[in-house]
């Protein structure tokens, strides 16, 4: 709890509550506070902070080549996954053919 006096009366306030500068970090000036820096109420919404600036537009080639070059990852990806359907199917079947 935070100490406040007025006069010769001293009082506790909360930590907690919704107004400004009671939170976790009302021990530190306002200008150390994450929501001073990052924006108001970043604490509480992110876990870490943006640091990289904004990229630029990439231009279509190189997206569709960086396109392409997902499609055939997962294209192989999808055959992997095919292959081991087939080989659950024929387990299946052959242990249904036992009697």
């Amino acid at each position: 709890m935070a100490q406040y006096c007025q006069g010769d009366e001293c009082r506790y306030r909360p930590w907690f509550g919704p107004w400004p500068g009671r939170g976790p970090f009302s021990h530190l000036p306002p200008w150390q506070r994450p929501g001073w820096y990052l924006g108001r109420g970043w604490c509480w919404r992110y876990l870490y902070a943006y640091w990289r600036y904004p990229t630029t537009p990439v231009d279509p080639r190189s997206e569709l080549e960086a396109l392409e070059a997902y499609r055939s990852d997962l294209e192989e990806e999808l055959k992997g996954v095919d292959a081991r359907i087939r080989d659950l199917k024929e387990l299946l079947s052959k242990e249904s053919e036992k009697p």
